[in-house]
């Protein structure tokens, strides 16, 4: 079919299906209303098209030239959209549930509100994308570039990032429970108040990022480097962090109960009001920190270096201090083993 076809066709109110129309040019046609199945796009230009109310059946697009598109609340379910241009294009609220995005070149793109559970986004190029309140439960974005990309309440859960670039994007109230996400380079990543719990962020570096009141409940980020981070009211309950770095972090008033904390770096970083009780701290460095109020009850701080910590008011009930380097702090200023408490736990 023509250009000119396609478009009568159209006007008619026909079906335009089980066609190839690779290759077409469909730049800047009005394809309201159109109703589209079995149809191969394969390198078409749709550039400026009009696509309001059109519908797509089993189409595939291929290589499609799709830049500025406005797809809005567009439904395409289980669709091929395989190294697709769709530069600046709109898919607020639609949904692409299923689809092939993989190797699509969507940067600046605005995909707010659109469910795309399931869908497909292996080394798509999302860069300065926005992603707000998106849903990818159970995506696919191994490789995918999310440089500087706005994921503000967007919900990743059990999404596999492996590999992808998130270096810059905005991770705010961002929901990204079980996802795969080792090796990731947060360095100047926004992390505001989001939710990693069981999350795989082992080695992954966030030097300097901002990660308030995050909630890492139960995730695995051994060996990850958090040096210098602004870790206010986070929470790390149950968290993997062996060997983990918090050089100059502050952590004031953070959650570290039950966590494994064995041979993790917290040289002069700032843990006031922290809670650590029945966290496992063997070989831990705690040298230089403010320690005041933190709670260890029942922490394993076997081996562990407080070289010149404060630890004013500090509890360190039931604490296993075997082996435990106290050199130049002021652990005497610190609460020992409540013996009535000790005795009614004991019961």
């Amino acid at each position: 079919m023509t250009r000119k076809e396609v478009l009568t066709a159209i006007e008619n109110d026909e079906t335009i299906e089980n066609v190839d129309l690779s290759g077409i040019d469909l730049n800047g046609a009005d394809l309201s209303g159109a109703r589209f199945e079995n149809v191969i796009f394969h390198g078409a230009d749709l550039r400026g098209a009009k696509i309001h109310r059109t519908g797509f059946k089993g189409c595939d697009f291929i290589g499609a030239l799709m830049d500025g598109v406005d797809l809005t609340s567009v439904i395409w379910i289980d669709m091929n959209l395989r190294g697709a241009i769709l530069k600046g294009a709109t898919f607020e609220n639609a949904v692409l549930t299923g689809s092939d995005l993989s190797e699509t070149d969507l940067t600046g793109s605005d995909l707010s509100s659109a469910v795309m559970d399931r869908t497909k986004l292996d080394a798509a190029v999302l860069k300065k994308s926005k992603l707000l309140r998106t849903i990818l439960s159970g995506a696919s974005l191994k490789g995918a570039d999310l440089t500087g990309a706005d994921l503000t309440r967007a919900i990743f859960y059990e999404a596999d990032l492996t590999g992808a670039t998130l270096k810059g994007a905005t991770i705010f109230k961002t929901f990204l429970r079980n996802c795969s996400l080792s090796g990731q380079d947060f360095k100047g990543a926004m992390f505001i108040m989001a939710q990693l719990g069981n999350a795989d962020l082992k080695n992954c570096d966030f030097t300097g990022t901002d990660i308030t009141q995050s909630n890492f409940m139960y995730a695995d980020m051994t060996g990850a480097i958090l040096d210098g981070v602004n870790g206010e009211r986070t929470v790390f309950m149950g968290t993997k962090l062996i060997n983990a770095s918090f050089k100059k972090a502050n952590l004031f008033q953070s959650c570290f109960e039950e966590a494994n904390l064995n041979l993790a770096d917290f040289t002069n970083a700032n843990l006031e009001q922290s809670i650590m009780a029945k966290a496992f701290c063997r070989g831990g460095k705690f040298c230089g920190i403010n320690g005041d109020y933190v709670d260890f009850s029942h922490a394993d701080l076997t081996a562990a270096d407080f070289t010149s910590a404060r630890l004013y008011r500090a509890n360190m009930h039931r604490a296993i201090e075997e082996h435990t380097i106290w050199d130049r702090s002021n652990r005497e200023a610190a609460l020992g083993t409540d013996p009535d408490l000790a005795e009614a736990e004991a019961y």
